[in-house]
């Protein structure tokens, strides 16, 4: 078995024809003799390589195998117990948004930049050096990197010297601790700092010239954060720097790198003028999920990426718990709800789901987990877990992990064994049913006297077969207040309960759906319209009726019916769900004869709360009306309210004149119903995308050229989303806004077929912008097309994307069972 120990590392970017040069020398240890080396390396040219070892260079031979990924050398004698690799190889600096990659932007004049940069994660340090690519194989680094000049160079820890060779410039960075490749990072461009310090760890935004001043926000608040997780952690940040790295081009939201964090530019800069509300909570969110991950994943790193859900669900619930401490009246737990567990649990109730803990071997394989499970479904899983075993007990048994596995790799076991000992529960044996099998459970709950019976299954949203699967349910009862708690381990068991007044799940801390019986519904039905319960159980109730009636358990007419007890709801969480479900039901039966019924009931539901709202900000009004004031106006636009319209295009007309005056809270909407009432030609709006001066302006001018009714532009639309004129990373944007846009129902999946191809090229293989791409298919598609679906991809395979397609396909069914179900209770 051969080991990485430390990788001294050279690198060279070259702009004048996009590639780089590098050298190494891995120092390895071996345990027992060998003459044959295999590391990995991808889209990579070996000039030249030898080995050290015992103090005599030992001659070698190099092959790679492209399908494999994998760089294999041959040695003229075998090696023992130490040796040193030296090799010299070339890359490229290829567009595609892995590996060691460009990115390509204007400076204020106008002028074409480029920059390099690293995305690693979760197998593409390959791309840019020969390694051994997997978590497990954790070493130390000490990188140099050589620049053109007016280029900076930045990496993972700080900076120790800084030479001229002729008209480049060698930058050398210190040791990093030990770590894995997937968190390496290089950077070089003509990059602008912000700088800050917290005690000795310099802290820094780096942006492209003109932009660092935008990042105040974020390090202001990374200052607090950090502060924060070192005393939650009982350990303090181990780099002497910390960077917060806007780059123009980037295919996620953000990437942990140790000490380098990298993010989309929409997602760390942010101007006061022009920026929304959502911008800004956005941009906390992701901050403190990013530096969470300095613990939570680079200090501490799973063994193999079976436990990926660890690094990434850990830091989605971190990231809403730290935020939520700043920011209470961001309402961030009510908000987790509503975003977070309703994806969790839409992807969750597919057959084609997978669970948390999942076998993965292959790279694309790997990508194709960075979804809702292991992010989403993962969160809910740990706050159900603190819930269960008190705040106290989760955080001490936390330390010691962290503590006892720091510079190490762990399993998801060794958390769950720390986090039982410190409560004294059976933490691995509850948290392992949630972790080990797919989907989460539906509670039949049916009360027959004194007596309350509780019955178990997985709820799937459709039907077909015997479904399978038992939860230790940490199941919480509220019977007239009173509360109860123990572990449900049977398909079915019994309570004693002595009021009609109870209400299972309460706080939704539960990763659980409930079904009650009619009689019991009738009760909650008054509790919510009296208000009498929490505004989360307000919220439960109608999600999971809902839930149930798209699933056929439940009935379209039932939850109708219900929403009338919330006429009088005033709460964001609330609202936000109950809009979006009578927006969800109109949108989905366009067509049909039964549709302006509910446009009548969705109309009226929504007008209520913007008659509330009203277009403007009041002053001292609550963070979360900026959100909702927005859909709301959209929506209502869309299920054409005439003086909405009216208004939006008066606010359109002003804001051409007077660009200040338009809230950006309410931008998007305005752009997207001028185009949606023809108000607007395609060509001014592309030429205000042209103009707009941030990203987040572009990427609303974007969307409002994807929302015109007529399809001819549509069609404009897509194909401007495969021009230079988008970013690779913004690409899919008019592709998912024209699968929303009912007027492009008939021309995407056209489209998609005839440009597939071209697509895939500009995205590159592996990305996670393809997976989104292929998930909206299923908005505008019917189970009469699935086949054609089916066959196309079979004829166009496109790896790392396989999963996403059966849950694309069984969407599709999904939707049309619901549409067939809606025909006969309308009838």
């Amino acid at each position: 078995m051969l080991k990485p120990v430390h990788y001294d590392l050279v690198f060279e970017p070259i702009f004048s024809n996009f590639t780089f040069e590098g050298k190494e020398n891995i120092d390895i240890i071996s345990g027992k003799p060998t003459d044959i080396i295999t590391l990995h390396a991808a889209e990579l040219k070996i000039k030249k390589c030898h080995v050290e070892s015992a103090g005599k260079i030992i001659q070698a031979t190099t092959k790679l195998d492209e399908k494999k990924e994998t760089l294999t050398i041959k040695l003229a004698n075998k090696i023992n117990k130490t040796a040193k690799i030296h090799i010299e190889f070339t890359g490229i600096l290829n567009d595609r948004l892995v590996g060691f990659y460009r990115s390509q932007y204007k400076d204020k004049s106008g002028k074409t930049k480029y920059l390099a940069t690293t995305q690693f994660e979760a197998a593409d340090a390959r791309r840019a050096f020969p390694c051994w690519d997997e978590p497990a194989a954790k070493a130390t680094f000490s990188i140099s990197i050589i620049t053109e000049p007016n280029h900076t160079a930045i990496s993972n820890t700080n900076q120790i010297s800084k030479n001229k060779i002729g008209k480049k410039t060698l930058y050398k960075f210190a040791k990093t601790p030990i770590m894995s490749t997937y968190l390496v990072y290089l950077g070089v461009g003509e990059f602008e700092f912000l700088s800050t310090k917290s005690g000795k760890v310099i802290m820094r935004i780096v942006a492209t010239k003109g932009n660092s001043k935008k990042g105040r926000f974020a390090l202001d608040l990374c200052k607090k954060l950090v502060k924060s997780y070192e005393d939650y952690f009982g350990i303090k940040y181990p780099l002497p720097k910390l960077d917060l790295i806007a780059v123009p081009d980037f295919a996620s939201g953000a990437m942990e790198n140790w000490g380098a964090i990298t993010f989309r530019e929409t997602i760390l800069l942010f101007d006061e003028k022009t920026s929304s509300t959502q911008t800004k909570q956005f941009i906390a969110e992701v901050v403190s999920h990013e530096l969470a991950h300095q613990w939570f994943g680079n200090l501490v790193t799973m063994k193999w990426w079976n436990d990926l859900w660890l690094n990434e669900s850990f830091a989605t619930f971190m990231a809403t718990k730290f935020v939520d401490y700043f920011y209470p009246e961001w309402k961030l737990w009510d908000q987790f709800l509503e975003d977070t567990m309703n994806t969790a649990m839409g992807l969750d109730a597919l057959h084609s789901s997978h669970p948390i803990d999942v076998k993965v071997n292959s790279p694309s394989e790997i990508r194709e987990i960075f979804d809702a499970i292991s992010y989403d479904k993962g969160g809910c899983v740990l706050k159900m877990l603190e819930n269960f075993v008190t705040e106290k007990n989760f955080r001490a048994g936390l330390r010691v992990y962290l503590k006892k596995f720091s510079y190490k790799n762990a399993e998801g076991n060794d958390l769950w064994d720390e986090i039982g000992k410190s409560a004294k529960m059976p933490v691995r044996s509850m948290v392992n049913s949630w972790l080990k099998q797919t989907g989460f459970p539906l509670v039949d709950v049916q009360k027959q006297d004194s007596k309350l019976t509780l019955s178990q299954k997985r709820f799937v949203m459709e039907q077909k077969g015997t479904q399978k699967g038992l939860w230790e349910i940490p199941l919480v009862l509220s019977d007239n207040n009173k509360i109860t708690s123990k572990i449900l381990h049977k398909k079915q068991e019994t309570l004693p309960v002595k009021s009609e007044q109870i209400l299972v799940n309460p706080g939704r801390n539960g990763f659980y759906r409930v079904k009650y019986s009619a009689d019991l519904m009738y009760e909650l039905k008054e509790m919510i319209r009296q208000k009498s319960i929490s505004n989360i159980d307000r919220w439960a109730i109608q999600n999971d009726l809902f839930a149930l009636c798209v699933s056929g358990d439940g009935k379209a007419h039932d939850y109708l019916d219900f929403t009338e007890s919330y006429q009088n709801e005033d709460d964001y969480l609330t609202q936000s769900n109950v809009s979006g479900n009578l927006y969800a039901l109109y949108h989905r039966t366009i067509g049909e004869e039964f549709n302006p019924q509910i446009k009548q009931i969705a109309h009226q539901y929504f007008r209520k709360i913007f008659d509330t709202l009203g277009w403007d900000a009041q002053k001292g009004e609550p963070h979360t009306n900026a959100l909702l004031r927005s859909y709301v106006i959209s929506a209502l636009g869309k299920l054409d309210d005439d003086e909405i319209l009216e208004e939006a295009n008066n606010r359109f007309k002003q804001f051409l004149k007077k660009p200040d005056s338009l809230n950006p809270d309410i931008q998007d909407a305005v752009f997207t119903l001028a185009a949606w009432g023809g108000n607007v030609s395609f060509d001014k709006l592309m030429s205000l995308y042209k103009s707009a001066q941030s990203q987040e302006q572009k990427i609303r001018f974007l969307g409002a050229l994807s929302s015109f009714k007529d399809p001819k532009l549509l069609l404009k639309a897509l194909e401007l989303s495969q021009s230079k004129a988008v970013r690779s990373q913004n690409m899919h944007i008019p592709i998912i806004r024209v699968s929303g846009n009912p007027y492009g129902k008939t021309i995407l999946w056209p489209w998609l077929k005839k440009n597939w191809k071209v697509l895939r090229a500009k995205v590159g293989a592996g990305s996670p912008l393809l997976n989104r791409i292929v998930a909206s298919i299923s908005s505008v598609a019917d189970a009469s097309m699935q086949n054609e679906i089916k066959q196309f991809f079979n004829n166009n395979p496109t790896p790392g994307t396989e999963m996403t397609l059966s849950q694309t396909l069984e969407r599709i069914r999904i939707h049309s069972q619901f549409i067939k179900r809606l025909r006969q209770e309308f009838a």
